[in-house]
């Protein structure tokens, strides 16, 4: 199976949509509604076009066909994952999110990054403590958890 990553471009924003209005990623997600196509395009467009360095988006594809994407918001250290559930639990996850820390490792570009997970969100959980990513603290319902790079 051949994984790789690329960033974002204008070809994406159809499936990163889809991939954000599926029930199984908006039942983590800090937002649990569905995001409106306009509200959509106002996001997405300024990271395409990079007129908002405070965000990076990576997608991960599988023998070139996107399948999940990764996110990173600067301005934070925020990263996020979220892969089709169909791709889930194959190992993906790990290996393309360590492809991204050592990334920004190799590039200086944070001191840490921090993980905000649903704390019904096992499988978030277990990929975030297995790349070495330390729990720090609990607000309701969202673990913060931490890597120092």
């Amino acid at each position: 199976m051949k994984i790789s990553l690329r960033r974002v471009d204008f070809s994406d924003i159809e499936f990163l949509w889809y991939l954000r209005n599926q029930f199984d990623v908006r039942k983590y997600s800090k937002k649990m509604r569905k995001i409106p196509w306009e509200e959509h395009i106002e996001w997405i467009l300024p990271i395409i076009l990079r007129t908002s360095g405070d965000n990076e988006i990576f997608i991960i594809q599988k023998s070139g066909k996107p399948i999940g994407q990764i996110r990173i918001y600067y301005k934070t250290f925020d990263i996020a994952i979220s892969i089709l559930k169909e791709f889930r639990g194959k190992g993906i996850a790990t290996k393309t999110l360590g492809m991204v820390i050592k990334k920004i490792r190799n590039q200086k570009k944070a001191k840490y990054l921090m993980a905000q997970i649903n704390k019904n969100n096992s499988p978030s959980i277990k990929l975030f403590e297995k790349l070495g990513f330390e729990f720090k603290q609990k607000r309701g319902n969202w673990l913060k958890y931490i890597l120092e790079l």
